[in-house]
Order: C-alpha cells, then sequence, then structure tokens
C-alpha cells in the first residue's frame, strides 16, 4: 500500500475517479472537492517514486483519456460506427488539457515557487478557459457542474462565471493539500481555516442571497409581471436516417400535447399560456426561403407550396389562441437548386389578435455542433466523402434575436433564443444578452430548444441540465428549456429548477415565471465584465508549459 500510494498515478487516477462520481450520473456532489486534494498531493511533491516527467505526463493523459471515454460515451450514440470515432477523437483531444493543467502547475510551484494554493486554482482556470473556448469549445464535465442540483453553491457563476466556482473549489483543495504538508502546528491550522471559509463561505452567502431577493420579490406587489409558459418535453429517439413518416410523427406528439395542455386549461376555466416552447427541430414542416436564381419552379414547387409552411403555422397557432416557438430548419435556395442552405432554426408564431396580421420571429443556431452539423475544412472535401453525406450541415445563423412573450396579455417581456449545446457556451449566451440591449431591446428571459433523442436516455441530459442552470446563474434570468429525448425544465435566475419533466417521459412542463415589471433588467457582474479575469491565466498556462518544454529541450541538447 505503501508503495501504491507513492505512485503518482495512483492519485491522479483517484482524483479522477472522484471527480467522475461527482458528476451525473452518480453526481456525488461532495466528491468534487476532493479532486483538487488528490491531485495537489501529485503537483506538490517534487518526486514521486522517482516518476520522470515524461512518464507522469503519460499517467496523466492515461487517466484523463478512462474519464472522458466514460464522461462522454454518449457521443457515441447518433450513428455508432462513425461517432465511435469521433468519441475516442473527442476523448483523446480533451485529455490533452489534463496534461496542460499537471504540467504547468508543476512549474508554478516547483520552478517559480508559487504556492501550492495559488498555483493550483490559477492553472485550472486558465486550462478551463482554452478547453470553453479552443475550437468552438467543449464545456460539459466542468468540476463545478457537479453542484448545479445545490445553487447555493454556484451563485458566484453571477460574478465570474461557472470558471469561478470551479476555482474557488481548487483553491479550497489546495489549501488543505497545503495543510498537510505543513511541518508547523501553526501553519496547517492556518490552511484548514482558509480552506473552510474559501469552500463554506461561498454558500453561505448563495443562501442568504436566495432568500433576501425572494423575499424583495414576494413583496413587490403590482410591480411584478407574471408570465405563463409551457416547454413541451418529447420521448422520440432520432436517428440519422430517420424518414418523413417517422419525423410527422414525432411532430405529431408534439401537436397533441399542445392540444391537450390547451383544452384542459380551458376546460379548467383557466387561462392559456402566453407561450408554447416546442424543442429543436421536432417540426418537420420547413421554412423555405429563395434569395438567388433559383426558382420554385426549378424544385418542382409553386408559389403556394413555398409559403405552405406559413399559413399552416399561423392556423395552427390561431386554433389554440397561444404563441408558439417551433423548432425546425429553414432551406435557403440561392444559386443551386440541389444545395439549399440549411439553417437550424426557432420560429415564434402568433396567433392573429383583432385586424392586425400575427407576427413572426426566427432565430438561427449561431454556434453549431462540430460533425453534428458542419464538418471542418469542408470546402477542401470533395461532394462524396462519406462525412460530407452522413452529416446534415448546416450554416451559422449571423445575430441574436428577442421574442416578445405575452403581447397583447398585459405588459409585454422579451426573452432571448439559444438552441442545443448553445446553452454550453457561456461567453456566447452573454454576448447575445448584451448585442440585444446595445440594440433596444431589454432580455429578461433565456429560451433554449434542444433535442436529446440522439443520445438515448443516456447521463448527457443531466450533463446538459447543468450548462441550463449555469446559464441562468450567470445572467441572472429565467431559464426555459424545451426537449426531445432529454429534460424539459424551467429554472429561476438563481439556478433553482422549479419545474422538470420526468426521464423518458412526454408531457408537458409548465410555470409561471415573475418578472419585475418597472425597471430595465440589471445586469450581473458577469454579464458586465465576463471571464475576462481567466484570459491571463490562460496565457499564465500557456507560458509555464512553454517553460517546461523549453527546460526538457535544453536537457536534451546538453
Amino acid at each position: 500500500m505503501y508503495i501504491l500510494t507513492r505512485s503518482s498515478l495512483f492519485w491522479i487516477f483517484l482524483g479522477g475517479l472522484c471527480y467522475y462520481l461527482a458528476l451525473p450520473p452518480v453526481n456525488f456532489a461532495p466528491l468534487a472537492l476532493t479532486v483538487p486534494i488528490f491531485w495537489g498531493i501529485v503537483i506538490r511533491r517534487p518526486h514521486l517514486a522517482g516518476t520522470p516527467r515524461l512518464k507522469l505526463k503519460r499517467q496523466a493523459y492515461f487517466a484523463a483519456l478512462l474519464f472522458w471515454l466514460a464522461s462522454v460515451w454518449w457521443v457515441a450514440c447518433p450513428y455508432p460506427a462513425l461517432t465511435t470515432l469521433g468519441l475516442f477523437a473527442l476523448a483523446a483531444f480533451l485529455s490533452f488539457f489534463w496534461v496542460l493543467f499537471f504540467v504547468s502547475a508543476r512549474v508554478a510551484v516547483h520552478r517559480f515557487r508559487i504556492p501550492l494554493f495559488l498555483a493550483m486554482p490559477f492553472c485550472w482556470v486558465g486550462t478551463e478557459y482554452i478547453r470553453f473556448h479552443i475550437l468552438g469549445g467543449f464545456s460539459f464535465c466542468a468540476l463545478e457542474h457537479a453542484f448545479y442540483l445545490h445553487p447555493e453553491c454556484i451563485q458566484l457563476a453571477s460574478v465570474g462565471g461557472n470558471m469561478l466556482v470551479g476555482g474557488m473549489v481548487f483553491w479550497g483543495g489546495a489549501l488543505i493539500t497545503s495543510g498537510f504538508f505543513q511541518r508547523k502546528t501553526k501553519a496547517m491550522l492556518c490552511c484548514f481555516v482558509a480552506a473552510i471559509l474559501v469552500l463554506g463561505l461561498p454558500p453561505l452567502l448563495g443562501y442568504h442571497l436566495i432568500e433576501a431577493k425572494q423575499k424583495y420579490g414576494e413583496n413587490a406587489g403590482e410591480q411584478i409581471t407574471r408570465k405563463n409558459v409551457v416547454a413541451l418535453q418529447g420521448n422520440r429517439q432520432i436517428y440519422i436516417d430517420n424518414d418523413i413518416e417517422s419525423a410527422a410523427e414525432t411532430f405529431g406528439q408534439f401537436v397533441r400535447l399542445t392540444y391537450k395542455t390547451v383544452d384542459g386549461l380551458k376546460n379548467d376555466g383557466k387561462p392559456l399560456p402566453d407561450l408554447i416552447v416546442f424543442p429543436e427541430t421536432v417540426c418537420h414542416v420547413p421554412i423555405l426561403r429563395f434569395e438567388g436564381s433559383v426558382k420554385p419552379a426549378d424544385i418542382g414547387l409553386t408559389e403556394s407550396d413555398v409559403t405552405d409552411w406559413e399559413r399552416q403555422f399561423r392556423e395552427f397557432a390561431q386554433k389554440i389562441e397561444t404563441p408558439i416557438l417551433l423548432g425546425l430548419s429553414t432551406y435557403t435556395f440561392k444559386n443551386n437548386p440541389e444545395k439549399p442552405i440549411r439553417l437550424n432554426s426557432a420560429l415564434l408564431v402568433q396567433p392573429q389578435v383583432g385586424d392586425e396580421p400575427s407576427k413572426m420571429y426566427r432565430y438561427d443556431k449561431m454556434h453549431l455542433v462540430m460533425f453534428g452539423e458542419y464538418v471542418p475544412f469542408t470546402v477542401y472535401l470533395p461532394d462524396d466523402f462519406f462525412l460530407k453525406t452522413v452529416c446534415p450541415e448546416a450554416e451559422h445563423g449571423t445575430k441574436p434575436i428577442a421574442i416578445p412573450i405575452g403581447q397583447g396579455r398585459g405588459k409585454m417581456v422579451e426573452a432571448s433564443i439559444n438552441i442545443c449545446f448553445e446553452s454550453s457556451v457561456s461567453h456566447l449566451i452573454r454576448k447575445q444578452i448584451l448585442t440585444l440591449r446595445r440594440e433596444g431591446h431589454d432580455p429578461r428571459v433565456l429560451i433554449n430548444l434542444s433535442n436529446d433523442g440522439w443520445f438515448r436516455n443516456s447521463h448527457q441530459m443531466e450533463q446538459h441540465m447543468a450548462t441550463h442552470v449555469f446559464r441562468a446563474v450567470e445572467n441572472g434570468m429565467d431559464y426555459i428549456t424545451a426537449t426531445n429525448g432529454g429534460f424539459s425544465a424551467i429554472i429561476d435566475p438563481y439556478g433553482r429548477i422549479q419545474k422538470m419533466g420526468e426521464r423518458g417521459a412526454a408531457e408537458t412542463v409548465s410555470d409561471t415565471i415573475y418578472l419585475k415589471s418597472d425597471t430595465p433588467h440589471s445586469l450581473t457582474i458577469y454579464q458586465k465584465y465576463g471571464d475576462w479575469y481567466a484570459l491571463p491565466l490562460a496565457v499564465g498556462v500557456l507560458f509555464l508549459v512553454g517553460i517546461a518544454f523549453w527546460e526538457k529541450k535544453r536537457n536534451r541538447n546538453r
């Protein structure tokens, strides 16, 4: 046992195991606090059973590879023959970030004599910043996501985003590890007391902050605007080779849920919802647009066929007397009738009120999923390349959009839309909100449309839900997500999940959101300043890794 505990692989693997168990599906959050403790032992000790540097990097990479394969195995679900390769490629890529962390932290501690309790959180936040941004970013399975069901623990996200929460966990864990290595009792106690304050004070303050804001909201009286919203949840599995009949049946499930909800409210004499949200791409009727030389006749359509989708949607909204937010595709024909441009869209359709025609608002997804919606360097690949034939490529949207909620039913409020994994990109959501505010809008609610039916009811559902919770806290806004094959939910601005669907169920998730109507939405500190503090830390991590490689090269030359 003594020899085992002297091995760096033992402590790296133990930390990785606790990391995995802290996240969904196990979700035993306290284990997240042990990860920096175990990894701090590896970083703090000058030598571990004579482990050379190269071997330490390999051990960190091996442990990381096991962690990522176990955590994101659901990537292989959509098309196992192809996406299994994507799973191994993604896991292999993400594993480099663990190596980046260990190398930079050890150089900081042993080369520059930076205290462990400073080096570890700085290097972790810097490494995570790089992971969240490079190649579009991948922020699933962040350590702080272990606390998504404990909103009092994550209120710091409104100050510095989710990376600040993870940095505090590493700070506290590094203080505990530093305490174990202290020779003097007084220094040891100081480290442990500091760790208690770092790990215990934010949840305590977060709890009282939530309580204080809730009491203030309850006493606001007439200054509060109430909006009833419904998020539809489906349980249809999605496959790449789905035919039109299967797509129509998927949409039919949500149409039936809509009628059931509206008819139930009418029979009970209750007011109709201010908005019904459908999941992403579940509507099989596309939007057709012609902007170039291609004409409807070139693809066998008449002018009435082109606008038929608009008529169907207006009639649907008029029949249920409720605005609907649909997830569907937009096809734009320009110069090639066989290659339209596809956009992953969300379309708001309002029923007609009086003599005014109903209005429509469309948002096109801005942040696409690699190998799911686009193939890198596709312009250099032949048209018959298997990745291009399997992947239904899409184009990037160009701008955010603010949609009205409850227009014509009391005071109107605005919402900002995001689709699918855009919820995992915190800087994108923040940028969209700031852009809308500069344009004169005042978004108060975040709405997400997702389709997790690709992932076969795996723990991807909980991992995705964690991203929704953090976006709500970071931006201080109510958050609505409608999902097929996952969880639909309504989350308050403090990250508390007010309503959430059952796993694998087809149902409606409805609730009332309460919004202050007397003043514009107040920006959180994160919305004002973002995660600017993490950028210099990321540069510092790259500098430390560069020092490590430079020293290695110099030693080889010697």
